[in-house]
C-alpha cells in the first residue's frame, strides 16, 4: 500500500548538502523486495536520475548536473549523495553514492534515460554476468527465462553475439514475437502455474542436447525444469527468482544433485559489484558499439507524471504484456 505525501519543506543546506529535483525513476521487479523491507511510513526506494538544483560549496556535484543514485519516489531529494547503508531487509547492502551522468557520453540512439537500463544496473546486470561469468561460447545453448525484460533481452542478445543458440522465455505471445526480432533462435512461452510435465517437453524439444548456460530470473517449476537438462560444465546465473519472491513457491525438488554430474557452476547476481567507474566505461564503450552498428536493441517503455509511479511498479506485475525493455516514470 502506498501513500502520497505532500510537504512543504525548508530548504537549509549543509556545506556539503544538495537539493536535487528527480526527473526520471526506474521501476524493476526487485523493488518487490525493497518494498517489503521498508519501515512503514519511510519513502519508497528505486534508482532515479536526478538533477542539481541547489548546492553547498563543498557539494561533490554542481548546479545543473545530472546525477543517477538510488533518490526513490520522490519529486525532490536533500542530502550530500555519499553511499547509504541499507540493514532493514534479509541481508544488509549499500546503495552506491550517486554518480554524475556526462551529457557526452549519451545521444539520440542512447539518451541519458538509458542510465536506468541499458547503461545502468540493468545493462551491468546483463553486461556483467555475461563478460565475468557465464563465459558462453559459440555453439553452446543459452537459456535465458524472463528474456523480454531489461535485463534478460540484454543477456540472450549478448549471448547470440558471442555464437550461441539463444533460448528465451516469455510470457506472452506479443513479447515472443519481440524476442524473435531480437534474434533469439527459440521462444518458449511460460507463465507460473504452467503444467510441469508440459513445460519439461517443450523444453527437452527445444534443447535436446541439454542446457550449457541458464539465466535464471525466475525460479520455480522452470528452474525444476531447467536443472534436469543441465550439460556437462554448465553454468546457471541466478539473478532473481520470480517463483518464489513473487508467486510463493518455495517448495520443490532437491537440486543440488543435479549439479553433481555436470559439475556445473553456480552463481549469485548481485551487480553492484561490479558498479565502478572501469567497469561503466567498459559497459558504455561495449554496448554502445553494439546498439551503433545493429546488433543490439533495447526498448524503454515511459510513463509520465508522478503520479503514474504506482501504476507504472504494477504493470511489471499485472499487464505485463504492455511494457517492453526498461520501464521508465518521467516525472
Amino acid at each position: 500500500m502506498y501513500r502520497k505525501v505532500v510537504e512543504q519543506v525548508p530548504v537549509r543546506l549543509a556545506e556539503d548538502e544538495m537539493l536535487l529535483r528527480t526527473r526520471w525513476v526506474s521501476v524493476d521487479p526487485y523493488l518487490q523486495g525493497i518494498a517489503l523491507d521498508t519501515p512503514v511510513g519511510d519513502h519508497m526506494g528505486a534508482d532515479s536520475i536526478m538533477e542539481v538544483v541547489q548546492a553547498g560549496p563543498a557539494a561533490r556535484f554542481a548546479v545543473g548536473d545530472l546525477v543517477q543514485g538510488f533518490g526513490g519516489w520522490r519529486s525532490h531529494v536533500i542530502g550530500n549523495g555519499g553511499s547509504r547503508l541499507w540493514q532493514t531487509g534479509t541481508f544488509p547492502m549499500v546503495f552506491p553514492a550517486y554518480r554524475r551522468l556526462d551529457r557526452a557520453d549519451y545521444d539520440e540512439a542512447m539518451p541519458v534515460t538509458t542510465a536506468l537500463g541499458l547503461l545502468g544496473g540493468p545493462g551491468m546486470t546483463a553486461w556483467g554476468t555475461v563478460e565475468k561469468f557465464l563465459d558462453v561460447r559459440p555453439g553452446q545453448t543459452v537459456l535465458v527465462s524472463g528474456a523480454s525484460g531489461a535485463v534478460g533481452s540484454v543477456v540472450g542478445q549478448l549471448a547470440k553475439h558471442r555464437g550461441a543458440r539463444v533460448i528465451g522465455t516469455t510470457a506472452t505471445p506479443a513479447k515472443a514475437g519481440w524476442l524473435e526480432e531480437l534474434g533469439f533462435d527459440a521462444v518458449l512461452n511460460y507463465r507460473d502455474g504452467d503444467d510441469p510435465e508440459r513445460l519439461a517437453k517443450e523444453l527437452a524439444d527445444l534443447a535436446p542436447d541439454g542446457v550449457d548456460r541458464y539465466f535464471d530470473s525466475l525460479g520455480g517449476t522452470l528452474t525444476d525444469a531447467v536443472f534436469g537438462m543441465l550439460a556437462v560444465d554448465s553454468r546457471v546465473a541466478v539473478c532473481w527468482q520470480w517463483g518464489s519472491q513473487v508467486g510463493g513457491e518455495w517448495a520443490g525438488p532437491r537440486l543440488l544433485p543435479m549439479i553433481m554430474f555436470p559439475r556445473t557452476l553456480i552463481r549469485g547476481i548481485f551487480a553492484l559489484e561490479w558498479f565502478t567507474e572501469e567497469n561503466w566505461s567498459a559497459l558504455r564503450r561495449d554496448l554502445g558499439a553494439l546498439v551503433r552498428s545493429g546488433d543490439l536493441r533495447y526498448r524503454q517503455t515511459v510513463h509520465r507524471g508522478f503520479d503514474s509511479i504506482p501504476a507504472a511498479y504494477r504493470s511489471l506485475y499485472a499487464d505485463r504484456s504492455a511494457s517492453r525493455g526498461k520501464v521508465l516514470v518521467e516525472l
